[in-house]
């Protein structure tokens, strides 16, 4: 089961519930993606109706393919509910049988709230409410005992996906929200006073050297050979020109706040960060903040063997899709990469919003567009 969610593409599974027209497929971007476009409405229905965000999550995800299904994507339904006495608005989809009747919402969050209403109102759920609301693993279980899904690895497939994602942390921060809790944190092996940023203004540029990377250069980008590229660890760096890390040093961030860590927290474009210290690693920050280190990597996007440097930003959460600023002027040193930490923007829509990719060369003066 581990090893099939540790592929890269996710072909949805069919069971009960979840209509067999689902051939939807999906990547770990497309899941990383769909937690943070929806964690904030879990949380808030965890609130009203006392069901986990972690569980709501995790059958969005599964039931819907992060939602790329048909009934997700033409009846914004995230959890595949039929009809049954439903007499709102309502979509026809082949399913076990010919044009079943499902549910149709005019938004993703009626999807989800009818979703908690769905297991509230029913007798054959009241089990669930009998469990802890952090025991995720039990309500998964006992989803599937008492009728919600055919398939026999339901429970295991949302435990695993809860698992591997980190989403039980949304159930601790509706504790720390909601109900005043305080969780026991993990303190950092190295020296927090090391951790020196501090707030309220723009943040600015720092220079330190570091390898670089020979990539190809596609015919429909310049043809300079100035080595200017989004990767990052070359054995012959063509150009003399060191290469930048984007650092907190020299800069000021507003403080940010995350019930997961001692760390300092920092925030840049909406997104936290803590700094790395000197001897971190991805592997030791992910300790310490309660995120896995390869979701680290993928937060900053940064390659399966790389390492921070010290009072390099780490980002502890996905970043934004754009900036508040409209474009940057590349200065000698930069990658794409480089840009994409500074502003705190997904490096992925820097290559949509230019036309680039990995391969793509960049010179000084090249404006980088950072939003549509």
């Amino acid at each position: 089961m581990r090893k099939n969610l540790n592929r890269i593409i996710f072909t949805v599974l069919f069971f009960g519930i979840m209509p067999c027209f689902l051939h939807a497929q999906y990547t770990e971007k497309d899941i990383y993606a769909y937690i943070a476009q929806y964690e904030d409405i879990a949380i808030q229905k965890m609130n009203e109706h006392k069901i986990p965000a972690s569980i709501t999550i995790a059958q969005g995800i599964f039931e819907s393919a992060c939602g790329k299904s048909h009934l997700a994507v033409d009846g914004n339904n995230h959890f595949g509910i039929k009809c049954h006495d439903w007499t709102g608005d309502t979509i026809l989809i082949d399913d076990d049988e010919l044009q079943e009747c499902f549910r149709k919402y005019k938004t993703v969050e009626e999807s989800y709230n009818d979703h908690s209403l769905f297991l509230k109102n029913r007798k054959r759920y009241e089990n669930l409410f009998k469990l802890e609301i952090t025991d995720y693993a039990s309500w998964a279980r006992t989803l599937k005992e008492d009728g919600y899904a055919t398939n026999p690895k339901y429970a295991d497939q949302l435990i695993s996906i809860i698992e591997r994602y980190n989403i039980a942390r949304l159930d601790t921060i509706y504790l720390v929200q909601y109900c005043g809790y305080k969780p026991e944190l993990k303190k950092p092996e190295t020296a927090i006073a090391q951790n020196t940023a501090t707030a309220t203004s723009k943040p600015t540029t720092a220079e330190t050297p570091i390898p670089t990377k020979p990539v190809r250069e596609p015919a429909s980008v310049h043809q300079q050979k100035t080595q200017n590229t989004a990767s990052e660890t070359p054995k012959q760096p063509v150009s003399t020109t060191p290469m930048k890390v984007f650092t907190a040093l020299g800069s000021e961030y507003p403080a940010g706040s995350s019930p997961f860590t001692y760390r300092k927290v920092f925030e840049n474009n909406k997104t936290y960060f803590v700094i790395a210290l000197k001897g971190d690693t991805y592997e030791t920050i992910a300790g310490d903040v309660q995120v896995a280190a390869s979701s680290l990597r993928k937060f900053n996007d940064a390659t399966a063997n790389s390492q921070p440097m010290e009072n390099e930003i780490v980002y502890i959460e996905t970043k934004a899709k754009s900036s508040p600023t409209k474009a940057h002027v590349v200065v000698a040193g930069e990658t794409l990469r480089y840009i994409a930490q500074r502003y705190g923007i997904q490096l992925e829509y820097l290559f949509k919003y230019n036309n680039l990719d990995e391969n793509s060369i960049i010179h000084p003066g090249d404006q980088i567009l950072l939003r549509h």
